[in-house]
């Protein structure tokens, strides 16, 4: 009687050598799977047996008639999805239609559980844009992914400012929880960040950290472009004036390969590189003053004594600097 009376039920067994919980339900048989049918000391196998008729007595022809065995009646869908009545003896008694994003047979499974950009990219996406990323408790946040622009990487955006918003972030360390525009559907690119948990969860499933200018009016350029490992690069430290390793850094045409570069990041003060004093002053590789005033600050903290307008960042109020983390294609 529980199994008839149990939509999802199509089989059962029977344990004999128990008093209480006794009846197993199972939502399987053993035609639908037949490896999941083990032999167990003191246990029966049943198949909950079914038939359909139509009025008048004559048997049910599927291709025929219509099923209506009252199991979508309760409304077993997840998410939206679309019942139907199945009248099959040897198969499930319904099944729904899911969302794009839901599987199972009540829609209940999330389908795609992309954790950062390269897994949109293996679920068949191939255009950059916003999708849903899945973080470790399978809730989902929105990220703009590019999976086009390096052959070699796909690329989360985490923060996105005009030089004319530069004090929305001149002050915000990467390790400050501060979300700007996040549920958006549409990136403003004047002004965007994820929050730190979002944040904290991409750069676990990263390798890379990349940062570019003008990337949504311009495209990708290397000019005013650095990248680097996360491994030598945790960006939700703090550190004051160190010399850090990139794999490739330009700086208004100045390039150097696997370099390090003067970075900064610490209470105050929001990640940036700081081109004019990273050779002459701490002896990094990187020499960034041909070309420049008294100071220069590249990708973050603009304050007015350290603009250089052949920066492509701060060439204009509309400039735009872009924060990416990332992961190799091959791995």
């Amino acid at each position: 009687m529980e199994c008839r009376d149990e939509c999802l039920c199509v089989s059962i067994n029977y344990l004999q050598n128990t008093r209480e919980h006794n009846c197993e339900l199972n939502d399987v048989n053993k035609e639908m799977k037949p490896a999941a049918l083990k032999y167990k000391p003191g246990a029966r196998y049943y198949d909950l047996a079914r038939s359909y008729s139509v009025e008048g007595g004559r048997r049910y022809m599927p291709e025929k008639d219509i099923c209506i065995n009252r199991c979508c009646e309760p409304d077993p869908c997840f998410q939206g999805g679309v019942c139907r009545e199945i009248c099959d003896p040897e198969t499930v008694r319904f099944n729904c239609t899911c969302p794009d994003d839901y599987t199972g047979q009540r829609c209940e499974k999330i389908k795609y559980l992309a954790r950062n950009c390269k897994d949109i990219w293996k679920y068949g996406a191939l255009t950059s844009g916003k999708y849903r990323i899945y973080d470790a408790q399978n809730e989902s946040f929105l990220v703009y992914c590019d999976l086009e622009s390096e052959p070699e990487f796909f690329w989360a955006l985490i923060q996105s400012f005009s030089f004319g918003s530069m004090n929305h972030f001149n002050t915000k360390v990467f390790n400050r929880d501060y979300p700007v525009d996040e549920d958006s559907l549409e990136v403003n690119w004047a002004l965007h960040r994820l929050s730190l948990p979002h944040m904290k969860h991409l750069a676990g499933n990263s390798t890379h950290l990349r940062v570019t200018c003008n990337f949504h009016s311009q495209g990708l350029s290397y000019t005013d472009y650095a990248r680097a490992e996360l491994k030598n690069h945790n960006i939700f430290d703090t550190w004051n004036k160190k010399c850090m390793l990139y794999e490739y850094l330009n700086i208004r045409g100045i390039e150097c390969h696997n370099c390090t570069a003067l970075t900064n990041q610490n209470d105050g003060s929001s990640w940036f590189i700081n081109s004019y004093s990273s050779n002459k002053q701490f002896g990094c590789d990187f020499d960034g003053r041909p070309g420049m005033g008294k100071a220069e600050h590249n990708f973050g903290r603009y304050v007015d004594s350290t603009v250089n307008p052949d920066h492509r960042c701060t060439s204009a109020p509309s400039s735009t600097t872009e924060h990416w983390l990332g992961v190799k294609r091959d791995l």
